[in-house]
C-alpha cells in the first residue's frame, strides 16, 4: 500500500510514522517544514504559511501535481488546519481515499475563532472519508460541524514505560504556550513546596513562554527547585517518566494526551485539566486528580493510594492505548473496514 502522510513537524507524526513503517513500508510525507522523519521514503515541503494570494494558488497546484503523480492508495492528514484543507480537496477531486485525524484545538477551539478557520475544518471534514479522533469530546464537538457517520474513536498508541524507582519529581512536558498552562503549574508548586520542600518540579519543552516562565520561577523563589530541561529527546523523555512521581498536564482544551498516556504507563500519578476528555480516562482521587477550582491538585495528588492509582492505569492501557492495537486500527481505516 502506497501512503501519504501529512502533517507538522511533531513527534507524534514522527512516532506514528516510526510504527507505521513495520507494517508498511511504502511511506511518504508531506509537510510544510523539513521534518527527517525515520521510515519515510521521501519528503516534501510545501508551505501555505503567510503567503500572498498568488502563492497560495502557485502551491496549490504544485500540492496537486504532486499528489496527481504519486497516487497513493490512501492519504492520512494529521491536524486539521490549512495544509489539510488543500490536501483534502484535492484528495476529493483524484477520488484518492483520505482518512483524517483531529488532534484537539483544531477542531475545539479553532471553529470558534472566526468563520474562515470554521470553514477550513468543515471543509476538510467534509471531503474526508474517515475522520478519527482520540476523544468522545472531539467526534461530537466535529458532528455539531458535520454530522455525517464517518468518525472513529482511535488512540495514537503509545510504546509503554517501565517504571523506575520514584522520586520526588513532578513532571511536565508540555509545550510553552499559552494553551498549556505551564505558568500555573509552576504557581501550584510555589504553593505547593513551602510544606514540601524535598520535591522538584521538572519542566522539559519548549516554545514562546520558555523565558516568561522562567522569569516567574525565580520571582516566586523557587528557581533552585524548578529545573528547565528543554526538549527532550525520545528515551531521555521516557527516563524522565520513568522516575517521577507526578505527571501533571493541564491545558485549557485537549483531545487524548499521548504525554497522558506514557505518564500512566510509567506509573506516575497523573494531574489532568478538569475537560471532557480527562472524565474518558481518569476517575477523580482513584487513579489521578482532575484539576478543580480553589483545590491545589499537586497536594491532592499525595493523597491517592498510589498502588491503587497504578493498577488501574496499567489495566486501561493494555486495553486501551498500545501502539500495536492503535496501528491495526488505523489500517482499517485506511481500507475502508470498521
Amino acid at each position: 500500500m502506497k501512503i501519504l502522510q501529512v502533517g507538522p513537524k511533531s513527534v507524534h507524526v514522527s512516532s506514528f510514522i516510526f510504527a507505521l513503517k513495520e507494517r508498511e513500508k511504502n511511506i511518504y510525507l508531506l509537510s510544510e517544514e523539513a521534518c527527517d522523519f525515520e521510515g519515510v521514503i521521501e519528503e516534501f515541503v510545501i508551505s501555505f504559511r503567510q503567503l500572498k494570494p498568488w502563492k497560495v494558488i502557485k502551491n496549490y497546484l504544485k500540492v496537486k501535481r504532486l499528489i496527481k503523480s504519486l497516487n497513493p492508495d490512501v492519504i492520512h492528514i494529521h491536524q486539521v488546519n490549512r495544509l489539510a484543507f488543500v490536501v483534502a480537496k484535492i484528495s476529493k477531486s483524484l477520488k484518492i481515499r483520505l482518512v483524517s485525524t483531529a488532534w484537539g484545538s483544531d477542531v475545539l477551539l479553532m471553529p470558534k475563532k472566526n468563520i474562515l478557520y470554521k470553514l477550513i475544518v468543515r471543509s476538510t471534514l467534509k471531503n474526508s472519508d474517515c475522520v478519527t479522533a482520540d476523544s468522545k469530546d472531539m467526534i461530537t464537538a466535529m458532528k455539531s460541524i458535520v454530522n455525517e457517520d464517518k468518525y472513529v474513536l482511535i488512540q495514537y498508541g503509545i510504546d509503554p514505560i517501565e517504571s523506575k524507582e520514584k522520586e520526588k519529581i513532578i513532571y511536565s512536558n508540555r509545550l510553552h504556550k499559552p494553551l498549556y498552562r505551564i505558568d500555573q503549574i509552576i504557581m501550584y508548586f510555589a504553593e505547593f513546596s513551602k510544606i514540601n520542600s524535598d520535591w522538584k518540579l521538572v519542566i522539559a519543552g519548549t516554545g514562546s513562554e520558555t523565558r516568561k516562565l522562567e522569569k516567574c520561577a525565580k520571582e516566586l523563589e523557587i528557581e533552585s527547585k524548578v529545573e528547565f530541561v528543554g526538549w527532550q529527546p525520545k528515551e531521555e523523555n521516557r527516563r524522565w517518566y520513568s522516575k517521577s512521581m507526578i505527571y501533571i498536564s493541564i491545558p485549557a482544551s485537549d483531545g487524548t494526551s499521548v504525554s497522558l498516556l506514557e505518564a500512566m504507563s510509567a506509573s506516575c500519578i497523573p494531574i489532568v485539566s478538569d475537560l471532557p476528555v480527562s472524565q474518558e480516562w481518569i476517575r477523580q482521587n482513584e487513579n489521578g486528580v482532575i484539576e478543580m477550582k480553589g483545590q491545589n491538585p499537586i497536594e491532592q495528588a499525595l493523597k491517592i493510594n498510589r498502588d491503587h492509582c497504578v493498577s488501574i492505569n496499567s489495566q486501561l492501557i493494555n486495553d486501551r492505548a498500545t501502539r500495536k492495537a492503535s496501528i491495526d486500527q488505523f489500517l482499517k481505516a485506511y481500507v475502508g473496514k470498521s
